[in-house]
């Protein structure tokens, strides 16, 4: 027996072209199933292992200690009672966790259980083909899987790429693109976090993955590092835009990325089936940044909040449909690829919204420090737009405006502390709740709890129907924190529970 089990093995590894291992491992599975196919009525655990050097094997029952409960699983556990009334079997000093382990007799294979083994290694083998193919089929490849359109599920492709084959789900395609069987098509896999479906690789077309891949390979500069992809936002099928960033001086990143007479992005432009590739020079700078990502917007003013990654943008009244694109695509994927709140205003628009926030300022400094309206201009032309930063901003701060002295500054402040107290005590059972609402989300200060209740911000479900941007209005946090926040909250309310 142990000789034909070297044959066996030698053969089968041979004839598959698989790793000896492979198929100790699925013969070893097969045996340990058709022993157990003996105890009629039982399930117990049985191990078989073979001697890669003579091919002899061993058959182990194994059952694992437990203590004096109830409801145990005596095929495959023993209580220390059991232990304890049959010593001479089971040994001493046994604890709970061991395992004891009894030779049986290796089983004669009878026809049904030789059949069963049979079947059992032929699966194990074909599982081990599979996976070995897929790792030489990717090993060969740089994340681009091509193949060819074989049929359609629910709204999925199924792509046949030879010896595997590749699903594309309906999310992961290009909208509007028309696919016919026989059609060839490629499509991003994503090495970094593989999903294989059914034994099918998954791969997208709609992905910024898949983007990058196509300009890797369409353009040498970024293959060999010359030339970076910095970020990409994409709206597939329809307009994308990507930033590169040149680190050789002595070539042109965006020319050498759009080719000689648009050849490079032509190309990509048709694989993505007519998707408009915006090539845009990334900057460290926010505000030029943002003048390249919003080309051929033309610009006539711009202001960036840094700290809440917002950008005020004023073009011209007839020049604002174009900045803003179809549908707001342009906007939007700037907004995305910047990783920032653009707000868009024609030159009309912005002086009537300016003239209104300081209109609405003079009018609540006026209120909340019982100040004439000349002490609140000077505070708005000064650039304080909140009680909070008059109250806690260093004295000197104020000090430079003019007709300010000590004493009028000290008392502007300790007006603007006293009123934010007065408003915490009015708003304190408020603020409390809510508090305890997103203590699983986030820690807020009592300054900016009070801002929320403010804004009838009450409970964490209220927090988590705002939107990115309408966090950021409201509280000092950039785009990408508040998105990270609201889903947070989203997650604990149970948006996402199926």
């Amino acid at each position: 027996m142990s000789k034909e089990v070297l044959q066996l093995v030698d053969v089968l590894a041979k004839e598959k072209n698989l790793d000896k291992e492979v198929v100790f491992d699925s013969l070893e599975k097969a045996l340990s199933f058709a022993t157990k196919r003996n105890f009629e009525g039982e399930f117990p655990e049985i191990e078989v292992s073979i001697d890669r050097h003579s091919g002899k094997f061993k058959t182990l029952r194994k059952w694992v200690v437990v203590t004096d409960i109830d409801f145990y699983d005596d095929d495959k556990e023993l209580s220390e009672s059991d232990i304890a009334e049959n010593p001479e079997k089971y040994g001493t000093g046994l604890k709970v966790g061991d395992v004891i382990e009894e030779e049986l007799e290796n089983v004669d294979l009878g026809r049904v259980s030789a059949t069963t083994a049979r079947n059992i290694i032929a699966q194990k083998i074909k599982d081990a083909e599979r996976e070995q193919v897929l790792n030489e089929y990717l090993s060969r490849n740089n994340g681009i899987i091509i193949g060819k359109v074989r049929k359609f599920e629910r709204g999925n492709v199924i792509v046949d790429c030879g010896k595997i084959e590749a699903i594309i789900l309906r999310p992961d395609l290009i909208e509007k693109e028309v696919l016919k069987p026989g059609d060839v098509v490629k499509g991003f896999f994503d090495k970094a976090n593989p999903t294989v479906k059914n034994g099918r690789l998954s791969i997208s077309r709609a992905s910024n993955g898949f983007l990058a891949k196509l300009l890797e390979n369409n353009v040498p500069e970024i293959a060999n590092g010359r030339v970076e992809i910095k970020s990409i936002a994409r709206n597939a099928g329809n307009r994308s835009k990507v930033a590169i960033l040149g680190h050789d001086a002595r070539i042109d990143a965006k020319g050498a990325v759009i080719g000689f007479r648009n050849q490079r992005i032509d190309g990509i432009t048709k694989e993505l089936f007519g998707e408009r590739v915006d090539v845009i020079e990334y900057a460290e700078d926010l505000a030029q940044y943002a003048l390249n990502a919003l080309a051929p917007a033309e610009i006539d003013s711009i202001v960036v909040d840094e700290e809440k990654r917002s950008i005020d943008v004023i073009v011209e009244d007839d020049k604002l449909g174009a900045a803003i694109g179809p549908d707001g695509i342009n906007v939007r994927l700037a907004s995305k690829l910047l990783n920032c709140t653009i707000n868009l205003f024609g030159k009309t628009e912005a002086k009537d919204k300016q003239a209104n926030d300081r209109i609405n300022l003079i009018k609540m400094f006026n209120e909340s420090l019982d100040v004439d309206d000349d002490i609140s201009e000077l505070l708005v032309e000064n650039g304080f737009t909140s009680l909070e930063e008059v109250a806690y901003v260093d004295v000197s701060d104020l000090l430079v405006i003019e007709d300010f002295d000590e004493d009028v500054a000290k008392e502007l402040q300790d007006r603007a502390k006293n009123k934010l107290l007065s408003k915490t005590m009015v708003f304190k059972g408020k603020m409390d709740k809510l508090a305890e609402d997103l203590v699983s989300v986030v820690k807020l200060s009592p300054e900016v709890l009070l801002q929320l209740v403010e804004a009838n911000i009450l409970t964490i479900g209220d927090f988590a129907d705002l939107a990115g941007d309408e966090l950021m209005d409201l509280i000092n946090v950039d785009l990408e924190t508040a998105n990270k926040l609201i889903l947070k909250a989203r997650e604990a309310c149970g948006y996402f529970q199926g």
